[in-house]
């Protein structure tokens, strides 16, 4: 029965580990994003090796926005004090929002993004977001997205 018990107890324990879906150095800081069970969790390592980490409000898998470029695409606002604003989009598309969307390959798309600001020295991520919107990892959007990320 102690057996019986111990199995019953092991096979409902969860050993879904972190993963890494994406990452990249910009300016010295080495940023990630993971799985973190249904949730995204973005770890940003400063060159002082201090390790800041962010719960997302995104569902799993999430990713930075890239275009053409191998790094992220991201813009300056100087005026406001970001020499970097990326974006974070997560929310992957269900078979209904794929069809809405006439998406064929929707494993790196989602409906909802978050800006995340460098200033220079940190990053820090949106109060405001974009919800129900597309989003593609390798497609990049028009400048106007990034700017309605800054709050």
């Amino acid at each position: 029965m102690q057996t019986a018990v111990a199995l019953l107890l092991a096979s409902n324990v969860s050993y879904a580990q972190s993963t890494t879906t994406d990452s990249f150095t910009y300016e010295a800081h080495a940023l990630a994003l993971q799985n973190e069970g249904e949730k995204c969790q973005l770890s940003v390592i400063s060159p002082d090796r201090a390790i800041k980490r962010y719960g997302l409000d995104l569902r799993s898998p999430c990713y930075f926005l890239y275009g053409a470029e191998r790094q992220p695409k991201h813009f300056a606002y100087p005026r406001d004090g970001i020499k970097a604003l990326f974006i974070i989009l997560g929310n992957p598309l269900t078979a209904d929002e794929q069809k809405i969307w006439r998406v064929k390959d929707a494993s790196t798309c989602g409906t909802k993004g978050f800006g995340l600001y460098f200033d220079g020295q940190h990053f820090s991520l949106s109060r405001t977001s974009h919800e129900g919107m597309l989003l593609c990892r390798d497609r990049g959007v028009d400048e106007k997205v990034f700017n309605t990320l800054r709050d």
